[in-house]
C-alpha cells in the first residue's frame, strides 16, 4: 500500500512523526513545507514552499501537486493539517483516493481551518479530544488521545545548569517570549539556550541558534536541560517524552503571535493533568522557573507517551483498504 503523508513541518510533522508505526511495511512518502527540518527528514519527500501566510499562493503551485499524486499515485493519502492538506485532499477525491484527517492534537475545542475544509470529503475523520465531537458532525470519531500520561525515571545525573528555550517553525517570531528570557538570564547563574526560529530579536544575555537541521539534536538539548520553556506546542509533548520540566510559554492572539489562542487551552489543558506549569508573561515566568530550579530533585516525573490505540485504528483502516 502506497501512503501519502500531507503535514506542514512544525507540530503536525512532530504528530505525524509518532504515528509512523502505523505505516510500517508500508510504501510511504511525504508532502510538506521547505525547511531545515524537512530538509534532513529521513523518508522520500515532496516539499513546498510555506502557504501558512498566503495560502492563496496554492494556486500557483496547483500543477507541482497534480505532478507529485499522478507520479506517486497513493493508495490512500493521511494529514492532520495545515493548509497544504486542503488541495491534496480535493484532488484526491476527484481522482478517488481514499482520505484520512486527524485534527490536530493541540486543538482542544476548537476545529482548524483545515479540518472545516476536509471534513466533507474525508473518509475517514478522527479527533484527538472528545470536546472536538461536538463541533464537528457525526462522521468524527474519537480515537483516545495521541498521548497517555505515565511516570518517567529520568536520569537527574546527565541533566546540565541549563535552560533550554524553544520559539518554534512558525513564520511568526515570538518577541515577546525571547525578550522575557534575554532579561530574565541576566538574574540566574544557568546558561540560557534559545532556539529564535523566525524571530528577529537577537539576544544579549542567551545563546543562540535559529534552527537546527535534525531533531535529535533538539531532543538531545531537551534531555540535558534542567527545564524547557516552549511555545504551547506540540514541543511541550517533546520535551515531556525526553524526561523535561517543562514550562509552557503560548503564544496569543492578543499580541499578533498567532491567529487564535489555540496554545493557551492547550497549554492549560496539560496543566490541569499536572504534566506542565504555565506561564503568560514575564514575571510569571521568572517566578516560575525560579520555584521549580528550586524544588528538590526528583527522579520519577509526570511524562507522556504514544498512545497506541491511534496507531492500531489507523492500522485496521488501513488494511481494510
Amino acid at each position: 500500500m502506497k501512503i501519502a503523508i500531507i503535514c506542514s513541518h512544525g507540530g503536525h510533522l512532530t504528530e505525524m512523526l509518532y504515528l509512523m508505526d502505523a505505516f510500517k511495511n508500508h510504501d510511504v512518502f511525504f508532502v510538506t513545507y521547505d525547511h531545515p527540518r524537512t530538509r534532513g527528514l529521513p523518508y522520500k519527500k515532496y516539499l513546498f514552499p510555506n502557504f501558512g501566510e498566503k495560502p492563496f499562493k496554492i494556486i500557483t503551485y496547483l500543477p507541482k501537486i497534480v505532478n507529485v499524486i499522478t507520479k506517486e499515485k497513493p493508495d490512500i493519502m493521511i494529514s492532520n493539517g495545515a493548509e497544504i492538506a486542503v488541495p491534496f485532499f480535493y484532488l484526491g477525491k476527484i481522482l478517488g483516493i481514499k482520505t484520512i484527517f486527524i485534527e490536530c492534537y493541540t486543538r482542544i475545542d476548537e476545529p482548524t481551518i483545515t479540518g472545516r475544509l476536509v471534513y466533507p470529503l474525508s473518509d475517514y475523520f478522527f479527533v484527538l479530544w472528545p470536546e472536538m465531537l461536538q463541533p464537528y458532525g457525526k462522521k468524527a470519531k474519537y480515537v483516545g488521545g495521541l498521548f497517555k500520561k505515565i511516570k518517567r525515571n529520568v536520569n537527574l545525573d546527565e541533566k546540565k545548569n541549563q535552560i533550554f528555550v524553544i520559539t518554534g517553525t512558525h513564520y511568526l517570531g515570538f518577541e515577546r517570549l525571547v525578550k522575557a528570557i534575554d532579561m530574565i538570564a541576566k538574574d540566574f547563574t544557568y546558561r540560557f539556550i534559545i532556539q529564535l526560529g523566525h524571530t528577529p530579536y537577537r539576544p544579549k544575555n542567551a545563546e543562540y541558534f535559529i534552527f537546527i537541521k535534525e531533531d535529535k539534536e533538539i531532543k538531545k538539548l531537551m534531555r540535558l536541560s534542567k527545564v524547557v520553556i516552549t511555545q504551547g506546542a506540540m514541543s511541550l509533548i517533546d520535551a515531556l517524552m525526553n524526561g523535561s520540566t517543562v514550562i509552557a510559554f503560548p503564544r496569543l492572539s492578543t499580541f499578533g503571535e498567532h491567529i487564535n489562542d489555540h496554545q493557551l487551552t492547550f497549554s492549560k489543558k496539560l496543566e490541569k493533568k499536572g504534566l506542565v506549569r504555565v506561564a503568560t508573561d514575564e514575571n510569571s515566568l521568572k517566578k516560575i522557573l525560579a520555584d521549580l530550579l528550586t524544588t528538590p530533585k526528583v527522579k520519577w516525573r509526570e511524562s507522556v507517551v504514544v498512545n497506541r490505540r491511534l496507531i492500531n485504528i489507523l492500522r485496521e483502516v488501513i488494511s481494510d483498504e
